[in-house]
């Protein structure tokens, strides 16, 4: 799960704690990426690259084919 540290829309401890807590998941598989920022993250790049990291670990890296 991937929030702004400083969200006023769903703030940490009243929102963002919570749904983590209750994620269906085992927690050895839950992770809470807390960045720098609001509700929207200061560095989007940063995102970007936990969004990436996820997505080749559940579903594997992306293997680009020669053409």
């Amino acid at each position: 799960m991937i929030n702004g540290r400083d969200d006023m829309l769903f703030p940490l401890e009243t929102s963002q704690s919570p749904l983590f807590q209750f994620l269906g998941v085992p927690a050895k598989d839950k992770r809470h990426v807390l960045l720098d920022g609001s509700h929207n993250p200061l560095r989007f790049q940063e995102v970007i690259r936990e969004a990436l990291a996820w997505l080749d670990k559940y579903l594997g890296p992306v293997r680009l084919r020669a053409g």
